[in-house]
């Protein structure tokens, strides 16, 4: 079922604040800024609205999350961040760089949706990683294969399925 129009206009209104204020924030309240943010601001507000209306159903219930897990997952998030940025910083000063990249395929438990979309996205933005979701497995590049990665990735997901309340996490 499609949203009504005041419904659309409601949800592109509060994004188009949302990404207003980001923008803001991210220029420091320059005047300068507005120019060029405008159009991004507009056009990530449309694209937003519109994969909301595309993807909303109206049998679909929004699933609440964990509060305390999520807790957890942003403090163990940070922590990894943390460890791999000092990671990165340390390699990029030797020489010859110490690295051993490779791709290294995780199974995934999570169910396909919102909670493998967000390990994925978590996984890439922590320091020397990129990812992709792939015939239910996270291709992960890293900067060292010898690394414990399989391990880490595994007590991410248990955080991530904590969060969303799935069983057997």
């Amino acid at each position: 079922m499609a949203l009504s129009a005041m419904a659309f206009a409601a949800a592109l209104t509060r994004r188009l604040l949302v990404f207003a204020l980001l923008w803001w924030l991210l220029t420091s309240g320059q005047p300068a800024a507005l120019p060029f943010g405008a159009p991004f601001v507009i056009i990530a507000a449309l694209l937003s609205t519109g994969a909301y209306v595309r993807t909303r159903r109206e049998d679909e219930r929004w699933q609440p999350v964990a509060p305390l897990a999520l807790l957890r997952l942003i403090g163990f998030f940070l922590w990894h961040s943390l460890l791999g940025g000092i990671d990165v910083a340390l390699r990029a000063l030797r020489w010859p760089l110490p690295l051993t990249p490779a791709l290294i395929d995780y199974p995934l438990r999570l169910p396909p949706g919102p909670a493998t979309v967000l390990m994925s996205g978590l996984v890439s933005l922590m320091p020397g990683t990129l990812t992709m979701i792939h015939a239910g497995r996270l291709r992960v590049h890293v900067l060292d294969r010898h690394g414990r990665w399989h391990r880490d990735l595994e007590r991410l997901e248990q955080r991530v399925g904590a969060v969303y309340r799935l069983p057997g996490f």
